[in-house]
């Protein structure tokens, strides 16, 4: 998978990039189609800005923020972010696919059999012999 990181606004530091680098890495565990990591790191003032954008094969690439004072700790919120969309994303199609959508109605429905929404029918009486 390709890792593609940029600064904004100012510096990086080499170690803020291998701790970037060693973290996202392993994010194509979560979803394989997963083609390329976008990592676009930003600083001001205040606090530093992590965005992580997956370019997934099939589909609208995933985008996740995190912000924190420390990059260490942006990079880990982002992390985690990240991998709970892939995840989801990834239960979700598989669930499409094989067909455990929404239930629908079919929850709702009586198992012993279907619904009779006429009081009049009463059951047979029984014969007597």
């Amino acid at each position: 998978m390709e890792l593609r990181i940029t600064g904004r606004h100012g510096s990086m530091a080499d170690d803020t990039r291998e701790y970037i680098e060693a973290k996202l890495s392993s994010m194509e565990r979560f979803n394989r189609h997963a083609r390329s990591l976008e990592v676009i790191f930003d600083e001001d003032h205040l606090a530093k800005t992590v965005e992580v954008i997956a370019h997934i094969d099939h589909g609208a690439p995933v985008v996740v923020h995190a912000r924190h004072e420390d990059a260490h700790a942006a990079v880990d919120l982002a992390h985690d972010k990240l991998e709970k969309a892939l995840r989801r994303l990834k239960e979700r199609t598989e669930d499409r696919r094989r067909g455990k959508g929404d239930p629908g109605v079919a929850a709702h429905l009586p198992i012993d059999g279907p619904i009779d929404d006429d009081d009049s029918a009463q059951p047979a009486p029984a014969e007597e012999e």
